[in-house]
């Protein structure tokens, strides 16, 4: 027995008593989920990149990100999805040589009688009325002005001779994202009025994300979304992300960003990475913005996964994000081939929701590239990032000062009881493995992993050979299952 209080030497009559916890029915520690928003600011916003801020309050992001900002648009995305997640926000300011993206929409003929006209504009609904004794070059005028009269849509408009011109605020390949459309199913277009769409395009130099990557590079962040997904920011991330996962890292952070994409553009996007850590969140057409896109992605992710690791996402809503038109859906085969190239899918309901179909992550193959599933869905890394953090937690509560010797009758347990001695200052391969065992049984309870008598029966641990101060551990786990296909042969009698 150890006293960390009383020493050995005191002579004098008195009853000394220490008090302190003892962990051996310590339940599973909680996940720290502390989740990192980079943002596209415009000059605005008051956040200087380089700079870390937790967001408690919705009217805390216009201020850092400027009214009309990406970036607004993110936090806003994400908490409306997650209320309770620790959220901190750093920025990003448009690259010097960035070009703006641009669309427009064009007025032609007249209105046989007048109506209100309603669009969507970066997802967000603009009305205004067409008398039917306005030319062309009014109705621009007054669509111009009612793009621009709300403050907190990510484009300006200008109008001349019938044509709106619509400019990102923010520069940047990530303008082209936006989505211009007459919402023609909520009032259709009067006859004798056409209204064509040139979809934005032109843009181009998006910022470098190396420098969100740098400042928290010793930082605590399990969640990192971002809404640069071109094909330097994608490639770099996925390296990123991969590093912060090693063992001497210990720092693991899951990824999300986005695109407005075509089958084939998704397809080529999944395959730019490898990545067991990144999850790409692809619609084509969507009114949502990518960036709203990913940011209610890692917002579900973040709360739900935070709860139990092991379950999947699917057939939950992701909240902000309008289903593509019918035809621009990716079809059933479409979806099953996207999963194959490491793009989540999602189906749409008959309301216009969006809900996941499968998260998954963008592993494919083995580094000799051999076609891999094992890290295919985001659970995975989620559950065994969460039994790591777990069993160091654990293991450095119990055992924080140990000596370690080598296993002999008077410190071996049996299998399932290695906490018995809990506050020891000794310790021997076995009794770690009775620990293991023991908090093995905790993580099957919670149906994080299947199997334990195989897991606790196949882990070994041992003394290091050539370092006294050293324990070898190949601790197997099986990570549950989730339903994902059901095969039938329904059959009847002739």
């Amino acid at each position: 027995m150890t006293f960390d209080e009383i020493p050995m030497t005191w002579y004098d009559p008195a009853v000394f008593i220490e008090v302190k916890p003892n962990y051996s029915q310590k339940g599973v520690y909680d996940w720290p989920e502390k989740v990192l928003l980079a943002g596209h600011k415009l000059a605005t916003g008051t956040l200087e990149p380089g700079q870390t801020h937790q967001i408690t309050r919705g009217d805390e992001a216009i201020a850092y990100f400027g009214r009309g900002s990406i970036g607004a648009e993110q936090v806003a995305a994400f908490r409306k999805v997650n209320k309770t997640t620790p959220l901190f926000v750093t920025a990003l300011e448009d690259d010097a040589a960035a070009i703006k993206a641009e669309g427009t929409i064009t007025f032609t003929g007249a209105a046989a009688q007048s109506t209100v006209l309603r669009f969507k504009i970066a997802g967000r609904q603009v009305r205004m009325t067409a008398l039917a004794t306005d030319a062309v070059a009014d109705l621009a005028t007054k669509l111009a002005a009612a793009i621009n009269d709300d403050a907190d849509i990510v484009v300006t408009a200008e109008a001349a001779a019938g044509v709106v011109t619509v400019t990102a605020k923010n520069g940047g390949e990530i303008g082209n994202d936006i989505d211009l459309r007459v919402d023609t199913l909520a009032q259709p277009v009067p006859s004798g009025l056409t209204i064509a769409i040139a979809d934005m395009a032109g843009g181009a130099g998006n910022p470098d994300l190396q420098a969100v990557l740098d400042l928290i590079e010793n930082s605590w962040f399990t969640k990192l979304v971002h809404p640069w997904s071109d094909v330097t920011n994608v490639q770099l991330f996925s390296d990123w992300l991969k590093t912060r996962y090693v063992a001497t890292a210990k720092l693991d952070c899951h990824g999300f960003t986005g695109k407005r994409t075509t089958y084939g553009e998704a397809v080529s996007l999944g395959d730019l990475t490898n990545c067991a850590f990144l999850t790409l969140s692809c619609l084509n057409r969507s009114p949502a913005s990518s960036w709203v896109h990913a940011a209610a992605d890692c917002a579900l992710a973040a709360f739900h996964l935070s709860n139990d690791p092991a379950r999947q996402l699917k057939s939950l809503v992701v909240t902000g994000v309008e289903a593509p038109d019918a035809e621009d859906q990716f079809t059933q085969e479409e979806r099953n081939l996207l999963l194959q190239h490491g793009i989540s899918t999602y189906l749409h309901l008959d309301d216009g929701s969006t809900v996941i179909n499968r998260m998954v992550t963008t592993y494919k193959m083995t580094s000799l590239g051999v076609t891999d599933d094992a890290w295919m869905d985001i659970m995975v890394p989620a559950t065994m990032s969460r039994i790591r953090y777990d069993w160091s937690a654990y293991f450095n509560t119990l055992y924080p000062r140990a000596k370690l010797i080598d296993d002999n009758k008077q410190f071996q347990t049996r299998r399932g009881e290695g906490d018995t001695a809990a506050g020891s200052a000794v310790v021997s391969p076995g009794r770690i493995k009775g620990t293991w065992a023991a908090r093995c049984q905790r993580y099957g309870g919670l149906v994080w992993i299947e199997n334990v008598e195989e897991t606790i029966k196949t882990s070994t641990f041992e003394r290091d050979p050539n370092n006294k101060n050293r324990t070898n551990a190949r601790q197997i786990v099986q990570v549950v299952g989730n339903q994902m296909v059901f095969a039938s042969s329904l059959e009847f009698l002739a």
